[in-house]
């Protein structure tokens, strides 16, 4: 067992603006590893994990804290933590899969730390926000010294804990396309309803008009390197009116398309199965 962390020891830094945390980022003698809620790197430097020479401490950033609701798009900042996402109205309306996602996160006090942002950026594929963010087919904006840039949630997480997100950026917010007609779901898999990580996940995205599936987002965390989206079953569903036959082949189709690892918290076997089921589900309860 490794001995406790001193947290003593680590540098931190503790900028009262973005402008001044980007510029500490933009140095590479000043750059840190980013703190925000702490709920997932804490542990892991607790843990025994190698802590880093500095730390830069964005908790609490006003311009990462900001909530907007646009004609068609919510603007969530980074810093907004899961006990928020799980209780605001506007979101809960226009977004529905993040706030159950959001509401699944740890246990209460987890939910009150950790913030949206660092869940991402943690970029573990069984992160509880990352399908039903995956889903929106939305944006996440980057802020560097020099400018924001924006890149899609589908191309944000690149490979096994790793981003799209340069050494200089920090997650700003995440640009949601609202859900419209559209009905959203999210469901987790786990050894309990709560305090769990997943041992598989979905969240979905699907419009039905007339009994005619118009468009249909359905993404899966913890069954792959990355949480990833399902293209091919997506694109079978797309102008098929729905039936039993069409929930059953789009079961099948889902399965076929994973290939999950076996670990402690579950077989490779039942993820794949569950992956189906996961789709059925999200089939069966449009209506």
């Amino acid at each position: 067992m490794s001995p406790p962390m001193n947290f003593d020891l680590l540098n931190i830094r503790f900028p009262k603006t973005l402008d001044e945390a980007v510029a500490f980022q933009a140095d590479e003698r000043t750059r840190g590893r980013l703190l925000a809620g702490g709920t997932d790197l804490m542990v892991q430097w607790a843990a025994g994990a190698p802590p880093p020479q500095r730390l830069i401490s964005i908790w609490g950033l006003p311009e990462l804290s900001a909530i907007r609701v646009s004609k068609e798009m919510v603007e969530i900042g980074a810093g907004v933590t899961h006990a928020f996402l799980r209780d605001c109205t506007d979101i809960r309306a226009h977004v529905p899969a993040l706030v159950a996602a959001a509401a699944s996160v740890g246990a209460t006090q987890i939910q009150a730390r950790g913030t949206l942002g660092g869940n991402a950026a943690n970029a573990s594929p069984a992160g509880d926000t990352a399908p039903a963010l995956l889903v929106t087919d939305g944006m996440v904006m980057l802020a560097s010294a020099q400018r924001f840039r924006t890149v899609p949630l589908t191309a944000f997480w690149t490979g096994y804990r790793q981003t799209a997100a340069q050494p200089d950026e920090i997650i700003a917010a995440f640009l949601l396309p609202k859900k419209g007609r559209s009905v959203e779901r999210f469901r987790k898999i786990g050894t309990r309803k709560a305090q769990a990580i997943s041992k598989i996940m979905a969240a979905s995205r699907i419009r039905l008009h007339g009994g005619t599936i118009e468009s249909a987002a359905i993404a899966l965390g913890s069954v792959a390197a990355t949480p990833i989206r399902l293209g091919k079953v997506e694109a079978f569903l797309a102008g098929k009116k729905l039936s039993r036959r069409l929930v059953e082949e789009a079961e099948a189709l889902a399965q076929a398309s994973v290939a999950p690892i076996a670990d402690i918290r579950s077989s490779a076997e039942y993820r794949r199965w569950t992956a189906g089921r996961l789709v059925r589900d999200a089939l069966e309860n449009l209506q």
